[in-house]
C-alpha cells in the first residue's frame, strides 16, 4: 500500500511539474525569440548537408532532423503568451505543402503566406520547449548544437569515469564507446535526437552516485517510473527504449540482483508505466484543455506507426526482415556463445542481457512501420542489442577468479 501511495504521489507531482514548466515557458514573449527563431531556421535548413548525403546500404545513418528540428522551432514561434495554457496544451505550429521545413521558412518571413496551414500536435508533451524556447530568447540553434556537443562530452566523461570505478572496466568501454558510436556525429546535431540520450545516461549517473535512487526496492521502482515519464516529456519517439536499457544495465552490472530475470522484468514494467502513464495523461490534458480531438488522433497515429495504414505490403515486408534479422541475431549470438562460454552456470548467471538485449527486437515488433519509415534515426535503437550481447559474451567467457 505504501508504494502505491508514493507511485500516485509521484504521478501527481510529475503532472503539475511538467505542465506549470511547460506553461512558464510560453511565458515568453513571441517578440523575445522572434529573430532568432528566424535565424534558427536558416541554420536547419543550411546546416548538414555533408552527412545527408553519406549513405551506407539504404539508410543514411547521420541525417539531422531538419523536418523535427522545424516543426519544434515552429511550435516555439507559433506559441502565444497571452494564452500560455493554452499554447502549451495544443503546440501548434505551421506546414506549408505537408512540410514544416518549408512552413518554418515561410512562417519565420515578415510577410505572411496563404499556403500556411496551421497544425495542432498534442499528442506529444513537447517538453523539449522548455529548454528551446529560453535558450532562442538570447542565442540561435546553431549555439544550442555546440552546447550540446559540450554537455554531451561532459557527461559522457563523467559516466565513464564513474562506471569505471563501480563497475568493471571491460562492461564501462563496451557501453561507453557504443553510446559514442551512435551519437558522433549528428545527435548534438539535432534538437529531436539529443534528449534519450541526455536522459540514458543522467540517470545511469544518478543511479551511480545517489544512493538514496535505489536504496530501497521501492525507490528503484520510483526511480526506473521516473525515469520513463521523463522520457514521455522529452522525447518525440525517436530512441526512447535506450533511456530504459542504459540506465537498466547499469543498475543491473552494479547491484548484481539474485533474481535477475525478474528484477529486469519488473523495473522495465515500471519505466514503461512511466512512460505510457504520462503520455496519455497529456493526450486527455490537451483534450480537455483545448477542446481537439488528441485521443482520436493518438489513437489513429499509434494505428499507423504499429499495424499502418492499408500498407499491408509493406507491413509484410517489415516484418520479414524484422524476424530476419532477429533469427540472424539469434543464431550467431548461439554460436558465439557455444564458442566462448565457460560453463552453463556462467549463461544462466549472465542471461538477463540478452533479456534486455532482446528488449530492442520487442520494441521493434511493436511499433514497426514506425521504426523502418524513420530509419535514418530509430536504427539507434539497436545499440541495445549491441550492448546486451556484447556484455553477455564477455561475461559469459571471463573465467572466474579462483577463490581464496
Amino acid at each position: 500500500m505504501k508504494i502505491t501511495v508514493r507511485i500516485l504521489m509521484a504521478y501527481l507531482l510529475l503532472v503539475s511539474l511538467f505542465t506549470g514548466l511547460l506553461v512558464a515557458a510560453f511565458l515568453i514573449p513571441h517578440e523575445a525569440i522572434e529573430a532568432h527563431v528566424r535565424q534558427s531556421v536558416q541554420e536547419v535548413i543550411d546546416d548538414g548537408e555533408t552527412w545527408d548525403d553519406v549513405e551506407i546500404g539504404m539508410l543514411r545513418p547521420w541525417k539531422l532532423g531538419r523536418f523535427s528540428d522545424c516543426l519544434m522551432l515552429g511550435i516555439a514561434y507559433c506559441a502565444d503568451s497571452h494564452h500560455p495554457l493554452q499554447s502549451a496544451m495544443s503546440d501548434k505550429f505551421m506546414m506549408c505543402d505537408g512540410s514544416p521545413v518549408q512552413g518554418a521558412r515561410l512562417m519565420s518571413m515578415p510577410d505572411s503566406c496563404s499556403r500556411l496551414q496551421p497544425v495542432i500536435y498534442s499528442r506529444y508533451w513537447h517538453g523539449n520547449q522548455v529548454v528551446l524556447r529560453p535558450l532562442l530568447a538570447v542565442t540561435t540553434v546553431k549555439q544550442i548544437y555546440r552546447i550540446n556537443i559540450v554537455l554531451l562530452s561532459l557527461l559522457w566523461l563523467m559516466l565513464l569515469v564513474v562506471m569505471w570505478r563501480r563497475v568493471d572496466h571491460a562492461s564501462a568501454l563496451i557501453i561507453m564507446l557504443s553510446l559514442a558510436a551512435v551519437m558522433i556525429p549528428s545527435v548534438p546535431m539535432c534538437l529531436n535526437y539529443v534528449p534519450t540520450f541526455y536522459i540514458a545516461m543522467t540517470g545511469s549517473l544518478i543511479i551511480l552516485t545517489w544512493r538514496p535512487s535505489t536504496s530501497q526496492w521501492s525507490n528503484t521502482v520510483l526511480t526506473f517510473g521516473v525515469i520513463g515519464a521523463v522520457t514521455s516529456y522529452l522525447d518525440l519517439l525517436t530512441t526512447p527504449l535506450i533511456t530504459m536499457a542504459i540506465p537498466l544495465i547499469v543498475y543491473m552490472l552494479r547491484h548484481k540482483p539474485r533474481r535477475a530475470w525478474r528484477t529486469v522484468i519488473l523495473l522495465s514494467s515500471a519505466w514503461l508505466v512511466g512512460y505510457a502513464s504520462l503520455w496519455a495523461t497529456k493526450w486527455l490534458l490537451a483534450a480537455f484543455i483545448t477542446g481537439h480531438a488528441t485521443l482520436q488522433d493518438a489513437m489513429g497515429a499509434m494505428t499507423q506507426r504499429t499495424v499502418g495504414h492499408g500498407e499491408q505490403d509493406y507491413m509484410r515486408w517489415c516484418l520479414k526482415w524484422t524476424l530476419t534479422a532477429l533469427l540472424a541475431t539469434s543464431g550467431i549470438t548461439a554460436l558465439a556463445t557455444a564458442l566462448v562460454g565457460k560453463s552453463r552456470q556462467s549463461v544462466d548467471r549472465n542471461s538477463w542481457m540478452l533479456l534486455v538485449a532482446s528488449s530492442c527486437f520487442a520494441w521493434v515488433l511493436v511499433l514497426l512501420e514506425h521504426t523502418w519509415h524513420h530509419l535514418h534515426f530509430t536504427w539507434r535503437t539497436f545499440v541495445i542489442l549491441f550492448i546486451g550481447i556484447a556484455l553477455f559474451l564477455y561475461h559469459t567467457g571471463k573465467r572466474s577468479r579462483p577463490q581464496h
